[in-house]
Order: C-alpha cells, then sequence, then structure tokens
C-alpha cells in the first residue's frame, strides 16, 4: 500500500471521529538549502585550486607547479587512506 492513500482516523473536539489525511513534511526548502551549501563549498574550492596553480606557477613555473601539486595530491591520498 502506498503511503500516501493512508488515512489516519482523529478525534474533532467535538467529539466526531473524522478521516484526516496523514500530513506529510514538506522538506524540499532544507534539501535546497543543502545543495546550495555543497555548491558553494565546491566552488571555494574551484576559487582555492586556481588561486594556488596561478601562485604556483608565478613562483616555480608551469611545469614544476604541475608536479608539485601532483605530488602533493599523491600524498595527501595516502595520508587519508
Amino acid at each position: 500500500m502506498s503511503r500516501h492513500n493512508v488515512r489516519v482516523r482523529a478525534r474533532s473536539p467535538h467529539g466526531f471521529i473524522k478521516n484526516v489525511a496523514k500530513r506529510k513534511v514538506d522538506d524540499r526548502p532544507e534539501k535546497l538549502h543543502m545543495f546550495s551549501k555543497v555548491v558553494m563549498e565546491k566552488q571555494a574550492l574551484r576559487e582555492r585550486y586556481i588561486k594556488l596553480m596561478n601562485d604556483a606557477e608565478r613562483a616555480v613555473g608551469r611545469k614544476e607547479a604541475i608536479y608539485l601539486l601532483r605530488d602533493a595530491e599523491i600524498i595527501w591520498q595516502k595520508i587519508n587512506s
């Protein structure tokens, strides 16, 4: 049986019993907020990554910066595994 078709019996203030549809809580705004928060965090990480790449490239050159960041990523993965 689908949950959407379920009816709950409730007592009215006058003592009569009525069928009252079970109210479904709307959690869409909360999910949208969480989704927006994740998207914003990812965007901030992208911006930080680009800034780091630009700084590293200015400091040691493009190829060396790429090697350094690859090595750092490998080390980070080993630490977190």
